[in-house]
């Protein structure tokens, strides 16, 4: 279950401890393995950190809670694994930083794409700096024992175009423009390749930091889904998921079919599904993260699809799942029609 320390969040402590109770309960009644739980606060839901929840150099600390969280699930509920879910550079440092930006090809500007996570550049040695700082933070004063790479790890077709990442691009031997890169198929190839292996080997280089202080971490990182269904998305996202399978303990595969706006749901899993499985440990090593929230309708998700959805990997010998989010607050989904098909007390064989 991905854990957002949102809904936990509030002003009053008192009913800040509420909530953490209602929390606790339910992921206690769920005998589940695994939480990503959420280590930046993002009250407006741009996907951007504005705040932390845990103490830091470099962001305010909303509250000191992501420690006390952790430990509460481990200790009362039993969780074998807690990964901090992070992002790796959707930081809002203001204007400390140097941020991604975006070359329209029609108007020949170049600016931060506000359609996108706004993120720092991780061609910046300031910012890489500053981003391993907060995960040293991280790892000094918090128990946990996975780390969760958020979905703001990508760079699209058109970026980076700051000037630090155009310098990268040059030291390979690429052309000093995006345009100019573009119109060449084997440039494209080159700065699509370098761009993936630049994103993995940062994540990498966080990785080696936090396990200076949690030496047995796991790691995951999310993918797009589109990025497994379509070559051609590769060079969309700076994503890859074989790289992503050799690279991380797992991918959390953000297998979101109503986001992607799919006319079937189920159809559009059971491709999801064929496809993965057609690459070495794909299965294994993939945690299929399905939605009970449909963002494009601003509606939620019936909780009895949910449940299909889940039964439906469980056929296909799926072992790795979760959704996003959980409205434990709203009881949504809920609890009484997810249990059946997600508690390890009813599906002990899922357990390794």
């Amino acid at each position: 279950v991905h854990v957002d320390l949102d809904y936990i969040y509030d002003k009053d402590p008192i009913q800040q401890e509420k909530n953490l109770g209602v929390l606790l309960d339910r992921i206690k009644d769920y005998k589940i393995t695994a939480v990503y739980l959420q280590a930046y606060a993002d009250p407006d839901g741009d996907g951007v950190a504005d705040a932390l929840y845990f103490p830091n150099r470099h962001l305010p600390i909303r509250a000191d809670l992501f420690n006390r969280v952790s430990w509460q699930l481990r200790t009362r509920c039993n969780i074998e694994f807690i990964y901090a879910w992070l992002p790796v550079s959707a930081f809002d440092i203001k204007n400390k930083g140097s941020y991604v930006k975006y070359f329209d090809i029609k108007n020949k500007k170049i600016y931060i794409d506000k359609k996108a996570y706004k993120r720092l550049s991780v061609f910046n040695e300031k910012n890489r700096k500053i981003i391993k700082e907060i995960y040293e933070d991280l790892a000094k004063y918090s128990p946990f024992n996975g780390i969760l790479f958020h979905d703001d790890a990508f760079l699209s077709d058109f970026e980076d175009a700051s000037k630090e990442a155009i310098k990268s691009y040059e030291k390979i031997g690429l052309p000093s423009s995006i345009e100019k890169i573009r119109s060449n198929n084997d440039h494209m190839k080159r700065w699509t390749e370098f761009k993936i292996d630049s994103l993995i080997c940062f994540t990498k280089e966080i990785e080696n930091v936090v396990k200076i202080y949690r030496p047995n971490i796991k790691t995951a990182r999310n993918i797009y889904a589109r990025v497994i269904l379509d070559k051609e998305s590769k060079k969309w996202f700076s994503q890859d998921f074989e790289k992503f399978l050799d690279s991380y303990d797992y991918v959390a595969v953000m297998s979101m079919p109503f986001m992607e706006n799919a006319k079937n749901d189920k159809k559009w899993l059971k491709k999801l599904i064929k496809k993965i499985k057609n690459y070495k440990n794909g299965a294994k090593k993939s945690v299929f993260e399905l939605q009970s929230f449909d963002w494009n309708k601003n509606r939620k998700i019936d909780s009895k699809v949910l449940a299909s959805q889940m039964k439906l990997l469980q056929r296909n010998k799926i072992l790795n799942f979760g959704y996003y989010p959980d409205d434990f607050l709203k009881n949504h989904p809920k609890k009484e029609t997810i249990h059946p098909v997600f508690s390890l007390n009813r599906y002990p064989f899922i357990r390794r």
